[in-house]
């Protein structure tokens, strides 16, 4: 049986990701924004093995949700990452505001190239509309339900990106290795 999948997530490109996106598509909400990420994320896995927030996606009934991100669209992050996202966005209700400009040295050209191509695809539909299309995703189906989504299930309706799955396997095997001597560093 194949291992799950994971990434480390980072809450600076995910702050400034929900910045960018928030100021290129039209009425950014919590919902919003966490499926036009779930889609940046997703594009960027395929095409480049890696996603660009590292966060990990749960199957929730309003469709996929990054997990980590989510507390901190919620403030029941850690402190850091609360004051971290506000530096960049204020909530009001369901709605976010772009408080200044993201950060785009936080991002890699692709990063950029795949949430662009996103707000061209997805950034004019609304939250129900993507989350409507969102449960299309087989990733989001053959989760269970409020459970993680396998990364690997990204790959499900793109048979075209099957090396770059196994190089992203590959990699997790390579990480599972060496995570017991990164833990005696600490």
């Amino acid at each position: 049986m194949a291992k799950t999948i994971r990434f480390q997530f980072m809450p600076e490109k995910f702050a400034n990701a929900v910045t960018y996106l928030a100021l290129k598509c039209p009425g950014p909400t919590k919902m919003k924004i966490c499926k036009l990420l779930f889609y940046a994320d997703k594009r960027h896995l395929l095409k480049y093995g890696r996603p660009i927030t590292g966060d990990q996606y749960y199957k929730l009934p309003h469709g996929p949700i990054p997990t980590r991100g989510l507390d901190m669209l919620r403030g029941k992050a850690g402190e850091a990452e609360v004051a971290l996202l506000e530096k960049y966005i204020s909530i009001v209700g369901n709605c976010i505001y772009p408080r200044r400009a993201p950060d785009k040295k936080v991002f890699s050209k692709t990063d950029l190239a795949s949430m662009d191509w996103v707000c061209k695809q997805y950034g004019q539909l609304g939250a129900i509309e993507l989350r409507r299309i969102s449960h299309t995703e087989p990733s989001w189906i053959k989760a269970e339900e409020r459970g993680p989504m396998d990364f690997a299930l990204f790959f499900e309706s793109t048979p075209e990106a099957r090396a770059v799955k196994k190089l992203v396997e590959l990699e997790q095997e390579s990480r599972d290795v060496l995570d017991p001597f990164r833990a005696e560093r600490r």
